[in-house]
């Protein structure tokens, strides 16, 4: 499935993506999810700005998630930098952000609940995770960090993605 990379794309499983969608009409935001009701998960897609709106009437209750960053493994310098941005606008609202490419840190180590990493080119959207522009490259192509999520973090995934979201307007 191609994504438009100027529109922020929510990965999520069906049970969410209903949510996603009632919460989204309540506030007078229009999300269509063509698969509804099918398992596994799927892609809605939202216009940059509509998750402040969206997000608070999902009623999720956050909690404080382990959250890792990838680093060095991401080859391009500017899209490192606006992972390693997002990072550090997450641990500025409190949250402890590990390096998930420091030295030292050991493969096959525990998964962070949610991980921050360059979105790629053709996400399989395997777990739920949200693809976010968080700005333009020199080139003028747009920057997607993803935020991707272990399961019961769904709520916690979508209001850090709204932070970053409401920093990057």
């Amino acid at each position: 499935m191609s994504q438009d990379p100027s529109m922020v794309a929510i990965a999520a499983t069906a049970r969410w993506r209903a949510r996603i969608v009632a919460a989204a009409a309540s506030a007078g935001i229009t999300i269509t999810d063509p698969l509804a009701g099918v398992p596994g998960v799927r892609v809605l897609t939202c216009a940059p700005g509509d998750l402040a709106r969206l997000v608070p009437r999902l009623g999720a209750e956050p909690s404080r998630a382990a959250i890792g960053a990838h680093s060095d493994s991401i080859a391009d310098r500017e899209l490192r930098d606006a992972v390693a941005d997002v990072a550090a606008l997450l641990s500025l609202h409190g949250n402890v952000v590990l390096d998930l490419d420091a030295a030292g840190r050991r493969r096959g180590a525990v998964r962070p609940d949610v991980v921050v990493s360059a979105a790629p080119n053709r996400p399989q959207w395997t777990e739920p995770a949200v693809a976010l522009p968080v700005g333009t490259d020199r080139r003028g192509s747009p920057l997607t960090v993803e935020l991707t999520a272990g399961p019961g973090f769904e709520g916690t995934l979508l209001e850090l993605a709204r932070l970053v979201e409401a920093d990057a307007a």
